[in-house]
């Protein structure tokens, strides 16, 4: 089965979410009834943010282009890798999960794969460019504050997985 889909062990409940074999990083709203994900599945082949409820076969809304969705777990705020409407001053970004108040939290082409805290005070991700080494950065999403995590030379997250 293609797309995502999700399983209660308790029950042994399978839905499936989306039916696309490019359907990736999915990330539950808070509430749980809501998925956000990246998708190349058009024709463009351009990278796209969709949401989508939690229902079988449900109808996906796209939210624009982007990559690597994280869902806030203490508000109704999406990080993700993006850029402006012009795609420049690309890094990580947020908006609502109704795709309104697009905000740029980094504006260094390379960092992605943005992950919330759990308080939602900072948004961790990768970085290949910043110390010219894979490494993990957190910055504050009050004061914009980016911290490198890994700051040891050669030492980071170099398998392409989410912090």
């Amino acid at each position: 089965m293609a797309g995502i889909s999700g399983f209660d062990p308790d029950t042994g409940l399978t839905l499936r979410f989306t039916t696309y074999a490019e359907d990736s990083t999915p990330s539950w709203n808070p509430q749980g009834s809501r998925i956000v994900f990246a998708s190349n599945r058009e024709g463009d082949r351009r990278w796209r943010i969709y949401t989508v409820w939690a229902e079988n076969d449900g109808a996906t809304e796209t939210l624009g282009f982007g990559e690597s969705p994280s869902w806030s777990p203490s508000a109704d705020q999406i990080a993700y890798r993006g850029c402006d409407d012009s795609g420049n001053n690309c890094g990580i970004w947020t908006m609502s999960g109704n795709s309104n108040n697009h905000v740029p939290l980094t504006r260094v082409p390379e960092d992605t794969h943005p992950a919330w805290a759990p308080n939602a005070s900072f948004v961790a991700f990768m970085s290949s460019s910043r110390d010219g080494n894979n490494d993990i950065y957190r910055v504050d999403t009050a004061t914009g504050e980016v911290i490198n995590l890994t700051a040891k030379s050669g030492v980071g997250c170099v398998t392409g997985r989410q912090p």
